[in-house]
C-alpha cells in the first residue's frame, strides 16, 4: 500500500511539474534567469513557513545539518540557477531530453551512496524509457542542440540526482515537509545575493511574468518537492525518479488538449513506449527487499 500510495505521490508532481518548463519560459521572457531562480525559492521557502512554523519542524540533528544545508545548495540554489540559464539558451527538446537524464544519474549515484539497487529489468526499463522520451520530443518537430548551455543542462540533470538520493536519505529520519522545509529555507537564504536588480525587475513586471515565479515557487517547489519526498519514503530514490520520464508524453498530451497541437505518430509511440517502460521500472525494477514495508508513519 505504501510503495502504491509512494508512485501516486510520484505522478502527482509529474503533472505539476510537467507545466513547470513552460511557465519558466515565461518567466525568462522578463526576468533574469538568476533572478528568477532566487525569486521562486523565496516564494517557496515562504510558502512552507506558512505551513510548518505552526507545526514546529524544528532543526535537523547535528549529524543532519550538513547533508540538509549541501541537499539545499545543490538541489534548490545551483540547480535551479544553472537550469534557468540553460534554459534561456537551449531549445526546449534539448533541455528536456537532457533533464530526462536524471533518473540516470539516480540510479548510478543511489547504489554507492544510499545501497539502492536496480535489477537487469530496472536498467533496461529506464534506457528504453531514454529512448521514449527522445522518441517523443524529437517527434514533436524540435532539433536537438548541443553545445556549452547543453553540459549546464547535464550538470542541473546531475545536481538534481544529487539532491534525490541525498533526500531519500533524510526522508527515512524525517518527515517529506521537514526535509522540503529546510531545503527551500537554505535555497532561499543561498540566493540572496542572487537577487541584486530582482526588485526592480518585479516592480515592472508583467501579471504572467508574476504569475510564473509564484506559480513555479507555491506549486512546483513548496507542494511539488513535499509529494515528492512523500513519494521517496515509500520507494527507492531510482523508480520514483523513473516517473519524471512521463514529463515529455504529458507535456506532449497537454498541448493537444489545451492548445490543439496534433501529435505525431512518433509521439503516440514513443509515449507507449515510456508508459511500458516506466512500468517495466516500477514492476520489477528493484531488489528483493529495498521497497519499505510501511512508511505510512512519515506525516
Amino acid at each position: 500500500m505504501a510503495y502504491r500510495a509512494a508512485m501516486t505521490a510520484a505522478f502527482a508532481t509529474i503533472l505539476i511539474w510537467s507545466f513547470s518548463y513552460p511557465v519558466a519560459r515565461v518567466g525568462l521572457r522578463h526576468f533574469d534567469p538568476l533572478h528568477l531562480s532566487g525569486l521562486r525559492l523565496v516564494a517557496a521557502a515562504l510558502a512552507l513557513s506558512i505551513i510548518a512554523l505552526p507545526r514546529r519542524v524544528g532543526l535537523p540533528e547535528r549529524g543532519d545539518r550538513l547533508r540538509v544545508v549541501s541537499a539545499g545548495l545543490i538541489g534548490m540554489t545551483f540547480y535551479l540557477a544553472i537550469l534557468y540559464v540553460g534554459l534561456q539558451v537551449v531549445e526546449s527538446a534539448s533541455a528536456a531530453i537532457l533533464i530526462a537524464l536524471t533518473p540516470i544519474f539516480v540510479a548510478l549515484l543511489s547504489g554507492p551512496m544510499i545501497g539502492e539497487r536496480l535489477t537487469v529489468w530496472g536498467w533496461s526499463g529506464l534506457l528504453l524509457a531514454s529512448a521514449g522520451a527522445a522518441l517523443v520530443i524529437l517527434g514533436q518537430g524540435s532539433a536537438l542542440d548541443i553545445g556549452v548551455s547543453s553540459l549546464l543542462l547535464l550538470v542541473a540533470a546531475l545536481a538534481h540526482a544529487l539532491y534525490n538520493v541525498m533526500a531519500k536519505s533524510l526522508v527515512a529520519r524525517y518527515s517529506p515537509l521537514q526535509v522540503a522545509s529546510w531545503s527551500m529555507w537554505v535555497g532561499a537564504v543561498t540566493s540572496l545575493p542572487l537577487l541584486l536588480g530582482a526588485p526592480r525587475q518585479v516592480a515592472t513586471a508583467p501579471w504572467d511574468a508574476l504569475f510564473s515565479f509564484i506559480y513555479l515557487g507555491v506549486c512546483g517547489s513548496a507542494l511539488g518537492f513535499v509529494m515528492w519526498g512523500r513519494a521517496m519514503v515509500g520507494a527507492p530514490a531510482a523508480v520514483v525518479s523513473s516517473a519524471l520520464y512521463a514529463t515529455p508524453p504529458l507535456s506532449a498530451l497537454i498541448g493537444w488538449l489545451w492548445l490543439d497541437e496534433r501529435p505525431t505518430i512518433w509521439v503516440v509511440i514513443g509515449g507507449m513506449v515510456v508508459l511500458g517502460a516506466v512500468t517495466m521500472v516500477i514492476r520489477r525494477g528493484v531488489e528483493a527487499g529495498t521497497i519499505p514495508a510501511d512508511a505510512s508513519s512519515q506525516v
